[in-house]
Formats: structure tokens, C-alpha cells, sequence
């Protein structure tokens, strides 16, 4: 095979190994340690890598002396352990065994066969699990009632915005407006007498918890630019939720009025 073709190759396999990494919730400790490991796998020299959590970029010289680059944007992330699971088993599997790198790619494309879930199974997983955190938090039968219809909703509301592609942040201010608003009208029909634990319930489905701990562990690791950018995007998603919650509130007259 042509050198500088099989250089292509990797240099696309590393690429969108960091890529499908990053965007699925990996810390950068944990994927540039993935590409040193894959890079050394086939000889490859003077690897230089940049990334955060918006791009990644990855140059070296390659084993015909060529230097190679190559950078991909990252559009969005969405935590998946599983897909996570599989591609740490193609890292290591390719590291100890490097396979031809024409093959790179099929081997890659692994990741893609997950098992999805149907829509029935998450949403009832959803609903069961904001119940109990409702129960937990001490809330009565009727505000865990309250908590499963609205988180209800909030799930079809979710999957709506989801297919729009629209920024995470607008994503937050409609369903938490959207979200209280529900809650105030369930005290209106008299199911629950305050917003206080529904509120609370759906307020913790939607927090960036993941993201908050990969920032300080970016902090501690030492990558302080991509730590303070993913704690100032985890403090502006939470604020798009008390937002939302907000506006929500005044619409309804203030929570005094209910």
C-alpha cells in the first residue's frame, strides 16, 4: 500500500477517535493518553495535539517523514457510556495489536452498533427515576404524581427541541419555562399544594453533573483553559434553567399568587 495513504488513514482513525471520544463525554487526560498509546502503536513520531471540548487537532510525522494534520470541530456532546465502553476497547485493542490501516475505519465503526433503547423504555426509565428522586427529597405521593406527568411531558418536550438542534442553552430556558408552568397549573387543578418538590425533581434531571466534574478534573489535571470553559458552560446552562424558571414564574403571576 501507498505510504502516504496508509499515513491518511491513521491520521483519519486518531482523528475521529478523539472526535467520537470527546463528543461522547471522555475526559482530554483520558483521550490524549488514547492517541499517544494508538500513535506509538504505529511508529509515529513528533505527535502534537490540541483540545478542548469545542475541536481537536492532531499532527505528526509519519514513518515516510511527511508531516500530517488534521482537525475536527466538535458540534455537540452527549454523555454515552456504552459508546465510550467500546471505543476503549478499540483503543487498547489497537494499541496492543495494530491492525492494517486500511481496516482502521471499519473497526471504528463499531462504536456506531450500540444497543438504542426504544422510546417507551426510556421514558419510563426517565419518569421512574425523577419519582424517586422526588421520594427521596421527601416529597408526598401527590408531588411524585406531580413529578412523573411533568417529567412526562418534559421528556417529549426534550426529544422535540432535540430534532430543532438548537443550542443547549435555548434548550433549558423552554423546558424549565415549560416545566414550571406545568407544575403551577397541576397546583391550580389541586393535585399538589406547591411547586416546591416537582420544581426541585426536574430542576436535577437537567443539571450538567457529568460536565461539572470533567471541569474540575480538567482544572486538577492541569488543563486549566478547557476546565474554566467547561465550568463557565455547566454555570451557563444552570443559569438558563433558573431562567427559564424565572420568566415561568412572572408569566404566572409569581409564585405568591398560586
Amino acid at each position: 500500500m501507498d505510504t502516504r495513504l496508509e499515513m491518511e488513514q491513521i491520521l483519519n482513525y486518531l482523528t475521529k477517535l478523539a472526535h467520537a471520544l470527546l463528543s461522547n463525554g471522555s475526559t482530554l487526560e483520558h483521550v490524549e493518553y488514547a492517541i499517544e498509546k494508538n500513535a506509538h502503536a504505529y511508529q509515529l513520531t513528533e505527535l502534537s495535539t490540541v483540545m478542548t471540548h469545542q475541536y481537536v487537532s492532531i499532527c505528526f510525522r509519519g514513518t515516510d517523514g511527511n508531516t500530517y494534520m488534521k482537525q475536527l470541530d466538535i458540534s455537540t456532546i452527549s454523555i454515552n457510556l456504552e459508546k465510550l465502553r467500546i471505543l476503549n476497547n478499540i483503543m487498547h485493542q489497537v494499541s496492543n495489536h495494530p491492525i492494517p490501516a486500511e481496516q482502521l475505519q471499519n473497526i471504528l465503526d463499531q462504536a456506531q452498533n450500540v444497543k438504542k433503547y426504544s422510546v417507551v423504555t426510556t421514558l419510563l426509565c426517565q419518569v421512574l427515576a425523577i419519582t424517586c428522586v422526588c421520594f427521596i427529597l421527601g416529597g408526598k405521593p401527590t408531588d411524585m404524581i406531580a413529578t412523573a406527568l411533568v417529567s412526562f411531558c418534559l421528556y417529549w418536550i426534550n426529544l422535540c427541541l432535540s430534532k430543532l438542534r438548537t443550542d443547549k442553552i435555548i434548550n433549558n430556558i423552554i423546558s424549565m419555562f415549560l416545566g414550571t408552568i406545568l407544575s403551577f397549573l397541576l397546583v391550580r387543578v389541586g393535585l399538589i399544594a406547591d411547586t416546591q418538590w416537582t420544581l426541585i425533581s426536574i430542576s436535577l434531571l437537567m443539571i450538567p453533573g457529568i460536565p461539572l466534574v470533567n471541569a474540575f478534573r480538567n482544572l486538577i489535571c492541569g488543563h486549566e483553559f478547557n476546565g474554566i470553559l467547561q465550568l463557565l458552560n455547566v454555570f451557563l446552562e444552570s443559569a438558563s434553567l433558573a431562567a427559564g424558571m424565572y420568566f415561568a414564574v412572572i408569566l404566572m403571576g409569581g409564585s405568591g399568587a398560586w
